[in-house]
């Protein structure tokens, strides 16, 4: 298949040139922005990592219980709000561009959001018992999903704070919503499946349900059954990743659950509980995520201080491992990975978060 070409659109950070080759953009990307935590002498870490809908900022959560608000296009912080009564976890961006929803880690285990102009709650979502694992925004609308230790998954819509519905499921680690916004998936580890819903009837039993036991006998047997750490679609709906703490990451067909590719290349862990910790570990939301065009998978490569990325369009090995097309040099531990959906930039994290930006290419030299 013939190179594809992409506009990289300017932002203030930096520029590129208008028009390059699909992979030699992924493979300039260079780190040209870094943030200390807000206590930069301590051990704490950035535990989650958000682009809202425009891609014109950026939320990130830190175990240090502070949301840090970031402006992509002029490249800096703008906003640090504590969060010490209840901590904070799963930052997402609603579809307000100035609402942060956030699950809890400490005092109860409700989700809540925040409006980011005055700094205060609007509403909290009550209804978990045990700490929430993964947290979800519908595309679509205002809906979402978290799901939690204590077994459960609960519809919710942003201006209600009753739960919407609610299912009961062995261990329902992640959950993703479809780039349509009318399918969600739900990860369990113990039964190594994703459970597929329609929306639409969610009180109806799964229409489809991915086995992923015999993928785990053959490339990860010695973490079968935990160590998932994302779930996540790609925007052009034709892939589900099933991330994982180590060894590599899964990557099914989104409408039959056929093995496309397991990426390998890792080196090792990124030290992270993922994505809620019960082993003393910061917390995390795994370190791998697709480019918005569906095409590459980004990830972190434990200890080794750069950014690994696959492309999809590659042959596979006989085997069915995909090897990394290029690694992306860095001076950290890449523990969570976010690429903007809107600019050819990449958020990084570890103890300090950093964006990434296509770099300039070498013009020739005159003759």
């Amino acid at each position: 298949m013939a190179d594809q070409h992409t506009p990289v659109p300017q932002t203030s950070m930096g520029s590129t040139s208008q028009y390059q080759k699909l992979p030699d953009v992924i493979r300039s990307h260079r780190p040209c922005k870094s943030f200390r935590n807000s206590k930069p002498d301590s051990s704490n870490f950035v535990t989650s990592l958000d682009f809202n809908d425009q891609g014109e900022h950026m939320v990130a959560a830190s175990d240090d219980e502070t949301i840090q608000i970031f402006d992509v296009k002029e490249g800096k912080s703008t906003k640090t709000v504590p969060s010490k009564k209840y901590g904070v976890h799963l930052a997402r961006f609603t579809h307000h561009p100035r609402q942060i929803l956030h699950a809890s880690t400490k005092v109860d285990h409700s989700l809540r959001l925040l409006d980011l102009h005055n700094e205060g709650y609007i509403r909290y979502f009550s209804g978990h018992t045990d700490k929430v694992t993964c947290l979800a925004m519908s595309p679509g609308g205002d809906a979402f999903v978290s799901c939690g230790k204590d077994d459960t998954v609960t519809l919710w819509d942003i201006g209600s704070r009753n739960p919407q519905g609610k299912l009961k499921l062995a261990t329902p680690y992640l959950v993703a919503f479809d780039p349509s916004a009318s399918v969600i998936a739900i990860a369990s580890q113990s039964t190594s499946s994703v459970l597929l819903y329609d929306f639409r009837n969610f009180d109806k039993p799964p229409f489809a349900t991915f086995d992923l036991a015999p993928f785990e006998e053959t490339y990860t047997p010695s973490t079968r059954g935990h160590a998932w750490t994302r779930l996540e679609f790609s925007n052009d709906g034709k892939y589900l990743m099933v991330g994982t703490d180590y060894h590599g990451h899964f990557i099914l067909d989104a409408f039959d659950g056929t093995l496309k590719a397991f990426l390998v290349g890792k080196s090792g862990s990124p030290g992270r509980a993922a994505p809620i910790s019960s082993t003393g570990k910061p917390l995390g939301q795994g370190d791998v995520c697709f480019t918005p065009d569906g095409r590459y998978v980004l990830g972190g490569n434990g200890d080794q201080q750069d950014v690994l990325v696959w492309d999809l369009q590659q042959e596979r090995e006989s085997n069915g491992t995909l090897h990394p097309m290029a690694r992306l040099p860095h001076r950290n531990r890449t523990a969570l990975i976010e690429h903007n959906p809107r600019y050819n930039m990449i958020a990084t994290a570890d103890k300090e978060t950093f964006f990434w930006q296509p770099e300039e290419p070498a013009r020739p030299s005159e003759k």
